[in-house]
């Protein structure tokens, strides 16, 4: 079951909004958007082999990864 969670925007440009949360709910974020799944610890993962190897390329959006 998902759970509501307290967050304060601070600031809204046209292309971005900036959040505020509290340190207790942290764990809970970062479960609610996914950073805690399976395919995306292998892509992080993935990505530090690669960046050890050498092969960097540049990304504008965690995005990219998932492509």
């Amino acid at each position: 079951m998902r759970q509501a969670l307290d967050a304060k925007i601070t600031k809204r440009t046209r292309t971005k909004i900036h959040i505020e949360i509290a340190k207790e709910d942290f764990e809970d974020f970062c479960d609610a958007v996914g950073l805690y799944r399976e395919e995306f610890l292998e892509a992080l993962e993935a990505s530090e082999r690669d960046h050890r190897a050498g092969r960097v390329t540049k990304r504008n959006s965690l995005r990219e990864l998932i492509k």
